[in-house]
């Protein structure tokens, strides 16, 4: 019975585990017309990013929210029209009934003082700092684009640099092979000889498994199906030279997106300010009604209302504004201080990340290769073991290693610097 009850358990498990994955939707179909395999330049990267990444689809979103706000903000009505009746039955003379009477008012408020323009400029200047805090999403966007592009392209390095790595322990193990059939090895050595070809066929495995991940991230930022292939196109070489300190800092200091948002909520305030100074004006009224008071003539009734501004002053609206304008005003002034700061520390680990690149590029690479190139020669001619050549291929594996990574490096810092400054051309 019990077995029973499991089957039918498992069963209904199994079942609703299908629909469930039926439930699951395949690629997007906005994405049905890329091909199989996308042919990506940094600069399509950076453009796709900029447009389809999923935060600046959010971004987007906020912008239509904030324009929403300018709808029915001009309208010279603030609220409904007002109607009131009353019935007026005789107390002293005449029938209760048949002698009833009744009095009905219709009043309609509206502003005069020119709130409602100052409400919709309230609410376009709300619009502009979403738009400012889009640019601010853009230039983190762009950031995530290029260093996962990156990252990429390095990892295919890696890949790359692990297959000629491995191409050399195969030509050592092919050698020990010869040498073990002449009788000038032993088992030993190519026992050694096979083990390193394992060991780089396992970090081959590792570096196209970092490869994978790093594709995945750039599919993130990209707004791409998970099944979607990837082809860079751009090559990830050495990093370029920047333009000197100053002119960076300057630059910085223009087009820094969130500078363009302090200066955007400093306007939003200014017009909040003046949206509450005309409404401090007293709001007007027309009114018409009728008077049919009992065993009376009928009047009719035409006059002007007009709000008494006594206590309402808006006085907590305005006292919020002004404490938020001298929070913007901090605010701008720590955050120069920091631009200057990122940029310059952005440079100078720019600059020493590039001496480490060329030091390794240009001194450390090549002499590793001669030594395994000379330590080969000997262990050919019986001068060393065999131990001496996978040390010296170790090495250059080593040395290959650490170019990447400060390649890598490099590059993040490059990126940093474009981010500090608010966008350089890449």
């Amino acid at each position: 019975m019990h077995q029973v009850a499991r089957f039918i358990i498992i069963s209904s498990l199994a079942t609703w585990g299908h629909r469930a994955l039926a439930d699951i939707p395949a690629d997007d179909n906005r994405t049905a017309d890329i091909p199989a395999t996308l042919s990506l330049s940094l600069s399509d990267a950076i453009a796709r990013a900029k447009e389809r990444a999923p935060d600046i689809v959010l971004a987007n979103a906020a912008v239509r929210q904030a324009m929403a706000r300018r709808v029915g903000a001009g309208i010279v009505f603030p609220s409904n029209p007002r109607v009131s009746v009353d019935a007026r039955p005789p107390i002293t003379g005449g029938a209760v009934i048949p002698d009833v009477g009744y009095a009905a008012t219709l009043e309609v408020p509206f502003d005069v003082s020119g709130a409602p323009r100052a409400r919709v400029r309230e609410a376009e200047q709300a619009a502009a700092i979403a738009r400012a805090e889009l640019d601010v999403e853009r230039l983190r966007v762009r950031s995530s684009a290029w260093g996962a592009y990156v990252r990429v392209g390095i990892a295919e390095q890696r890949v790359f640099e692990m297959q000629q790595t491995m191409a050399i322990a195969e030509r050592v193990l092919s050698a020990t092979k010869q040498r073990a059939q002449a009788g000038a090895s032993n088992e030993i050595e190519e026992s050694l000889a096979s083990f390193e070809v394992t060991q780089i066929s396992l970090e081959i495995d590792q570096s196209i498994r970092l490869r994978q991940g790093h594709t995945m991230d750039l599919r993130h930022v990209l707004d791409l199906p998970a099944s979607q292939q990837v082809q860079l196109v751009t090559p990830v070489g050495d990093p370029p030279d920047v333009p000197n300190r100053a002119l960076l800092v300057e630059h910085a200091l223009r087009k820094r997106p969130e500078l363009a948002v302090i200066k955007r909520r400093m306007s939003l305030l200014d017009a909040t300010t003046t949206k509450l100074r005309r409404e401090l004006f007293p709001r007007l009224g027309v009114y018409g009604g009728v008077d049919a008071a009992p065993i009376s003539p009928i009047f009719g009734v035409v006059g002007l209302s007009v709000e008494l501004p006594v206590a309402q002053r808006n006085q907590q609206q305005f006292a919020r504004v002004d404490a938020e304008r001298t929070t913007e005003m901090d605010r701008e002034t720590l955050l120069l201080r920091r631009i200057v700061r990122e940029v310059v520390g952005a440079i100078e680990t720019y600059e020493a990340r590039r001496r480490e690149l060329r030091l390794l590029t240009d001194s450390a690479l090549p002499l590793a290769m001669k030594s395994l190139e000379l330590v080969e020669i000997g262990w050919r001619a019986g001068r060393f073991d065999l131990f001496r050549v996978t040390t010296a291929a170790r090495e250059v594996a080593r040395v290959r290693g650490k170019r990447l990574d400060a390649l890598e490096a490099a590059w993040v810092d490059r990126i940093a610097i474009d981010t500090s400054v608010g966008g350089l051309d890449t």
